[in-house]
Parts: C-alpha cells; structure tokens; sequence
C-alpha cells in the first residue's frame, strides 16, 4: 500500500527554512533558491511472495506540484548477488518483474538510476523479526474534543526478540446505498429527437468504495512492560461518518520496522503536523538510508524498508454500536423536479447526464440527481471477492 511520503516532505515556512536532518541535533538554515527538485523515494520491500512495487515521485521545493519520476531503471540487489529488476508499471510505479518476498538472514539494497543518468543507493537492510496481528477490534470511544464513534483497535501476538517498531496502514471498504432507486432510465432516443424510457441495465443501488489511509500510523513497545502491542487505534470513526453510514470493513497491515525506518517516519510524522501542511507548501529535508553515487548534486528523500508484515480484516455495522440512533444524513440534495416529457429542460439535464429517471405520474417524469439515484457515482457496483454481508 502506498503511504504517498512526498505529501509528508513539505511543510509551510517563511522566506527561510529550518531544515532538521534525521539523527542530527542541529538545526540547519538553507535559503529556497538554493534548491532544486528533489527525489522522493516510497520503498517497502516485505516477506510477502508477490510483485513488489516501489514509488518515484519528483517534489519541486518552490511549492510546484508534485511530479512523477518516469524512466528510471530500479532494481534490488541481496547480499548473495540475487537482483531483482523492477519495470514501469505505470508513471512513477515500479513493479518486480517476478514475485519474490523479502527472506530472513538475507540483507537487500536498493539501486535507482533515474532517466537523467543520476544513481542512488541504499543502506544494506533485512527482516528485523516477524510479530503476527492477534485480532482486530471495533468499539465505542470519544475523542478528546468530545466527539463520540468507533475505533478500530489492534492487538499484536506475542512478538519476537527485536520486535520493538511498527508502522500501520489500512484500506477502507464501505457500502454506498443510493438513497432513491427506481426500475427505469430515461434516455435520449437513437436519433436524437427526443427522451424514452428503458428498463435499467446494471446495478446502481449497492456500491462499494475502496479508500486507503493517508497517515502515519507508527508505534514502539521499548517502553511497555508486556511482549505485545494493545489496543492501538488505528482509526477512529465519528458516528456521524458517512464511512460507516452502510456496511463497512477495514484491511489493517502491520509492519514490523528497524529503528532507522521508525525513527525516519517518527521524524516525518512532526513535519505532517506544522499547521496548514497542504496550503503553503514549502519543503523541509529529512534524512533517509540513500546516497548519491557519482557526481550528481540532487538530493534524495525517503527510505528503504524491509519489514514482516500481517494483515487482518474486520466487518463493522454502525446499529450494532449505534442502535437506537439515525444514520448519517448522506449528504447530498436529493430534491426531485417533475416535468414534461415534453419540457427541453428535462432533455438537458438526461442528455447532460446530471438527474436521471425517479418516477412518473401521468405524462409528467419526477427526476432526481445522479447522484442519488447510481451508487456508481461514489463507487465500484462489483461486490468485492471478500465482502461479507
């Protein structure tokens, strides 16, 4: 899953920036012309056998957008020779060419050489230790600022010698329930002249949307007394969220992390938290596991991580915490309009695809928006292979 590191890198300032490079006390002053781009490496190679994928992106430091780093060759190297090449999947996307997963006792580096000849290199890095997610659980909780919903909490097994560092992640799967439904579509007629009425042709009551998470999930038992990790809260859920309006689920994945790792996104998780992260987007600079080769002057941001990870899933229904309460509103204006089939009106707003087919009463067609009648809107009308209803 894709953490989107490049996202964490920039923070606001004013004309000069406090830069603070990871394992060092001192604060660094640099003035933002000196800089140029920045590569941004988002790099997680796990136990898991399967086609492992790594992200380049380019961050401008004057606050331009965020840009994919294209062309580059990518491939990891293990301590016995092995290489592992990486192709481009897509714009920024690296992809193994096999499925491999990471192997105990094996040490991996990672080499980037990106289309403008400039090399990089990681530290050697292994498995630290495998520690297994024990169960998943929802309960009722409030937040500091009072506001009451679910949180979804994670107890680890008993973890194994080195076990001490763990960074979370999740994907999202609610139900979207379109609020109004109906039988029929009007459509505009093969030759243009006007609207008719046809039986609906695909699902558009029941959908389902897929979202991942977006922050920095970490945590350490150095300083807990028992061998595992309890009740961790991995996300929290107002009851008024429309996430859990319907059914919902949520796929947690737990990694276990060496310390450089952790202390790379404890560090990266301070600068996500300067206020107005993502209006005024100036750059801060944090150290990572990668360097240069050659004579290139560009600088390199993230780090390259070989981590167990273990993934559990757990279904949520809101009346089962929430009972005797209503739902979330869904939010949107559902008001209809009723109007001729006549009316050129009602031939745009069909032909411009913004209401659809409601209802009918005596020559007159009662019309809703979009979006209240096809789920599609919001989400996927195709049940997912591990939905559970």
């Amino acid at each position: 899953m894709h953490l989107s590191i490049e996202k964490y890198l920039l923070f606001p300032v004013a004309s000069v920036l406090a830069l603070v490079l990871l394992g060092c006390t001192e604060t660094i002053e640099f003035e933002i012309e000196n800089f140029e781009d920045i590569l941004v490496i988002d790099a997680n190679i796990t136990d898991e056998v399967k086609r492992q994928e790594i992200f380049l992106t380019t961050t401008f430091l004057t606050g331009e957008e965020i840009l994919q780093e294209r062309g580059a060759t990518v491939r990891v190297v293990d301590d016995l020779e092995n290489e592992f090449i990486f192709q481009e999947t897509e714009s920024g996307s690296y992809v193994s060419a096999a499925v491999f997963g990471a192997e105990q006792g094996r040490r991996y580096r990672l080499f980037i050489t990106t289309a403008n000849g400039d090399q990089f290199v990681s530290e050697f890095e292994e498995l630290v230790a495998n520690a297994g997610i024990e169960s998943i659980t929802a309960e009722i909780a409030q937040r500091e600022d009072g506001v009451e919903g679910i949180a979804i909490l994670v107890n680890s097994a008993d973890l194994e010698e080195g076990s001490n560092f763990f960074r979370y992640d999740y994907e999202e799967t609610f139900q979207v329930v379109s609020p109004l439904s109906a039988n029929f579509d009007l459509v505009v007629a093969s030759d243009g002249s006007g609207l008719e009425r046809v039986d609906k042709t695909r699902e558009e009551e029941v959908c389902y949307r897929t979202q991942e998470s977006n922050g920095i999930l970490i945590t350490s038992r150095e300083n807990l007394s028992q061998p595992r990790i309890l009740d961790y809260e991995v996300r929290f859920i107002p009851k008024n969220d429309f996430v859990i309006r319907n059914r919902y689920s949520i796929l947690v994945n737990q990694y276990v992390q060496s310390s450089e790792a952790f202390s790379f996104y404890e560090t990266l998780r301070e600068f996500s938290n300067v206020e107005s992260l993502f209006t005024q987007t100036q750059p801060g600079f944090i150290g990572g596991n990668f360097t240069s080769e050659g004579s290139t002057s560009r600088r390199v941001l993230g780090v390259f991580e070989v981590s167990s990870v273990t993934s559990a899933r757990i279904f949520v229904d809101r009346n089962d915490f929430f009972p005797d309460e209503r739902p979330p509103e869904f939010g949107i204006d559902c008001s209809v309009l009723e109007l001729s089939v006549s009316d050129p009106f009602l031939f745009n707003l069909i032909a411009n695809g913004t209401h659809k087919y409601a209802n009918e009463d005596f020559g007159v067609y009662i019309v809703a928006p979009r979006s209240c009648l096809d789920c599609t809107v919001f989400g996927s009308n195709i049940v997912p292979d591990f939905w559970q209803d």
